[in-house]
């Protein structure tokens, strides 16, 4: 059987590119990612300048990234942190090819060339790359 037959068969039927985009596709996951990469941790701190992010929204986000296996939540003395897991650290260069995508694609020149320039390294930075 031929690769292409392999690929189309029963076995790989399982949408995994899918799955694994499902699992970051809330639309405060990227936000949230970005703030643990810089060493946030804390509820409130995933809040600052977003008002849009209400309690509600940032529970149900944490949540869904936490059985994703993307986040693990610690409880010590009665404070909650948020930490990535080795799956969630693994998205740091998914996350970087999204960004220069979205920069190289943008037909809006709503970025100059040095702000995309400073955007891409300071993601490398972020991102621990």
């Amino acid at each position: 059987m031929v690769l292409e037959d392999k690929l189309y068969a029963n076995q790989f039927e399982r949408n995994i590119v899918g799955s694994a985009i499902k699992s970051i596709s809330n639309k405060w996951t990227f936000y949230i990612l970005k703030d643990l990469f810089l060493g946030k941790k804390h509820f409130t701190q995933f809040q600052e300048n977003r008002p849009n992010l209400d309690n509600k929204s940032l529970t149900r986000c944490l949540r869904s990234m936490e059985n994703n296996n993307l986040i693990e939540k610690k409880i010590t003395n009665h404070e909650t942190e948020y930490f990535l897991t080795s799956k969630g650290m693994k998205l740091n260069r998914v996350l970087y090819e999204l960004i220069i995508f979205a920069l190289d694609t943008n037909e809006e020149d709503f970025y100059t060339d040095e702000e995309i320039k400073f955007i891409k390294e300071t993601y490398v930075d972020i991102l621990k790359l």
